[in-house]
């Protein structure tokens, strides 16, 4: 697995008034470097205890391999109503094992209200992706939730 050595500077908070994104049911949508410099970006359920940010993956997908060898990334999660809000987070990644499939159950009971997360094939090995932030980024949009200014809203007719 990558070891990912801990920053250098102190980890920036993920912001309270953005944690509603993060504990809903969101997707995340997680962006890796590929070998060849490309950048790869792929759709991920998340879980969000407060502090960290977690993923999953198999080790046979190429988004493990992209980490294995370059543990960065960027990861925006925008509200599933509402995509002027969003968390974007860059930094990197821990990989973690999961052999006994807790943290992938967990997201399956989530997400799906299912006991043991039922797509991999048998044995198939999973491991978790903890991010670790080096920039948080939450712009507050004027077009926010409750704006007149919402593209999906009706605009009031002039006054005759």
């Amino acid at each position: 697995m990558s070891a990912t050595p801990p920053p250098a500077t102190p980890i920036p908070p993920i912001p309270a008034f953005v944690h509603d994104i993060l504990d809903d049911n969101p997707t995340g949508y997680l962006g890796t470097v590929r070998p060849d410099g490309q950048l790869s970006v792929t759709p991920l359920a998340l879980l969000f205890d407060g502090t960290t940010i977690r993923l999953s993956t198999t080790t046979g997908r190429k988004k493990y391999r992209n980490l294995l060898a370059d543990p960065r990334v960027a990861l925006c999660v925008p509200h599933r109503n509402n995509p002027n809000r969003y968390v974007e987070v860059r930094g990197t990644v821990r990989i973690v094992p999961d052999p006994d499939r807790s943290f992938i159950n967990a997201v399956a009971k989530k997400y799906m209200d299912a006991e043991v997360y039922p797509f991999d094939p048998p044995g198939t090995d999973r491991v978790t992706l903890e991010v670790i932030p080096q920039h948080v980024s939450t712009p507050r949009i004027p077009l926010e939730e409750g704006s007149s200014l919402q593209p999906d809203r009706k605009q009031p007719e002039p006054p005759a």
